[in-house]
């Protein structure tokens, strides 16, 4: 597992905090193909999403601290082609660059396998798989991965996801894109209400690793295909 690998692999362990409550992300249908284009005008039609995020347990007794983004803003979309997700958070500074003292930002979107919210938003486990989208900006695109509980985290080999972000008036806009099916067995089904949950990291805070914020139970995704 490499060490790229392993900052996503702890994005979704629990922190010692309350249960928030859910947010419901509405996806609304497109005419046209949004792709991973996180400006593109059709965002303006999706209703936006508040989800909640707080800092997630760090994983490591060398890193403490408090994530800094408190609530990112989710939209949705229905096209032809396939479901976009697009996240935006308030961030001064855009670090998209990732060196031995510098860590990027970044954030990714989580699926249970199966669909079913039974299966644990802290990266799955006991056979109940999660696929994540996860997006870096040091090379801003997509990684397709999938994992069973911690230090299970892999690289799929059908990298079928794409993502692109944009920094701009202090504020990050992020999309994803999946075709409605993938040739990736592993991947999660995009069906028309499923769980999803979210991550954000902030490089200028020294997030990485488990030291990043999250959402800490499922959000619920309606209204897709």
């Amino acid at each position: 597992m490499t060490a790229r690998h392993m900052l996503v692999l702890l994005a979704f362990l629990p922190a010692l905090a309350p249960a928030q409550e859910p947010s419901t992300i509405r996806a609304v249908r497109a005419a046209t193909s949004v792709a991973d284009d996180p400006d593109h005008p059709a965002w303006n039609s999706a209703p936006a999403s508040i989800v909640k995020l707080e800092t997630a347990f760090p994983g490591h007794p060398s890193i403490s601290g408090t994530a800094v983004t408190q609530n990112a803003e989710v939209r949705a979309l229905a096209t032809a082609a396939g479901l976009a997700i697009r996240l935006e958070w308030s961030d001064p500074a855009a670090d998209a660059e990732k060196t031995q003292h510098r860590f990027a930002d970044g954030a990714a979107v989580q699926f249970p396998r199966d669909g079913k919210a039974e299966t644990t938003p802290y990266m799955g486990g006991a056979g109940r798989h999660v696929n994540i989208w996860y997006w870096n900006a040091a090379k801003n695109a997509a990684e397709n991965l999938w994992a069973d509980g911690f230090g299970s985290l892999t690289r799929l080999p059908a990298q079928d996801v794409r993502a692109s972000g944009r920094h701009a008036d202090g504020r990050w806009r992020v999309a994803f894109f999946r075709a409605w099916r993938s040739a990736e067995p592993r991947a999660a089904g995009l069906r028309g209400n499923t769980p999803i949950a979210f991550a954000v990291w902030n490089g200028a805070n020294d997030e990485r690793d488990g030291f990043k914020a999250v959402t800490m139970n499922w959000q619920s995704l309606q209204g897709g295909r």
